[in-house]
């Protein structure tokens, strides 16, 4: 027979676990209407809207990880 307590623990565990999983899971869903898709593909929305500050930052990143390449590839079109 297992013990009364281990039993216990993992009922807790299980009562307070899955609603965080599921609200964590729920929470990264959005739905966009397609009127509202305008304000999200506005310049500000990305990631580095200016391309002066994006030529820069791509230029010293190597330096400061200490690692290069990676940022772009060759080949054809296909991905190979």
């Amino acid at each position: 027979m297992k013990n009364p307590a281990f039993r216990k623990s993992i009922i807790l565990t299980i009562v307070f676990a899955l609603p965080v999983l599921f609200g964590t899971g729920l929470s990264g869903c959005a739905r966009v209407q397609q009127k509202d898709r305008e304000y999200l593909s506005d310049p500000i929305m990305q990631r580095i809207p200016d391309p002066l500050g994006s030529s820069m930052e791509s230029h010293n990143r190597p330096r400061r990880e200490g690692a290069a390449g990676g940022s772009s590839g060759s080949g054809g079109g296909c991905g190979c």
